[in-house]
């Protein structure tokens, strides 16, 4: 099988000036422990390049880009799925190797130049209706901000996960041939 790792990039090195906040790399998660042996951030080449593009663009709007996680080793999908086995929130590896696993999914927030996160739905990795991208019963300021950012990322082809107000995949990610689910890069 053609090794797929190599293709992967440090987003660190891609998007400088964004804010990283890697969750899975400390206990600040809904696992309550660090699940990853460092804080980077990596993507495929081509979802990293459209953020690169997303990211350019963000900066006349006065924004930034917070990103909380992109690949994922299918050993740490598999104990997330372990752990929730709700589909809405996890995939679990065992049905197409999952969404991040690949490579092509970046989960990320809004903020201010001052680092000040937008109000959004609900915080990151809360696994709740409000946090589903057609849920409603939000402050106004809450909903505008959703929705600018899906249709600011749609523009840059990715499509916010229906269940997930932060959850991005490249569009045509379930293509394996391009896209195969990766055990291990860092």
């Amino acid at each position: 099988m053609l090794d797929r790792m190599k293709e992967l990039v440090n987003l660190r090195k891609i998007i400088p000036e964004a804010q990283f906040d890697i969750r899975y790399a400390t206990a600040n998660n809904f696992m309550k422990m660090p699940l990853y042996e460092c804080d980077q951030c990596f993507l495929h080449p081509i979802a990293a390049t459209h953020l690169k593009k997303a990211h350019t663009a963000l900066k006349p709007h006065g924004l930034n880009f917070k990103i909380f996680d992109g690949y994922r080793p299918l050993s740490i999908q598999q104990k997330m799925w372990d752990l929730i086995q709700d589909p809405r929130y996890v995939s679990n590896p065992a049905d197409n190797g999952g969404r991040h696993p690949r490579g092509t999914a970046i989960d990320l927030t809004l903020i201010d130049f001052t680092g000040n996160e937008l109000l959004m739905p609900t915080p990151f990795d809360e696994f709740s209706e409000r946090a589903h991208a057609d849920f409603s019963d939000l402050p106004k300021e809450a909903l505008e901000n959703r929705e600018f950012l899906k249709k600011f990322m749609k523009d840059y082809h990715f499509e916010m996960l229906s269940t997930e107000w932060w959850h991005f995949d490249l569009i045509g990610w379930e293509d394996s041939s391009r896209f195969p689910p990766l055990e291990k890069y860092f």
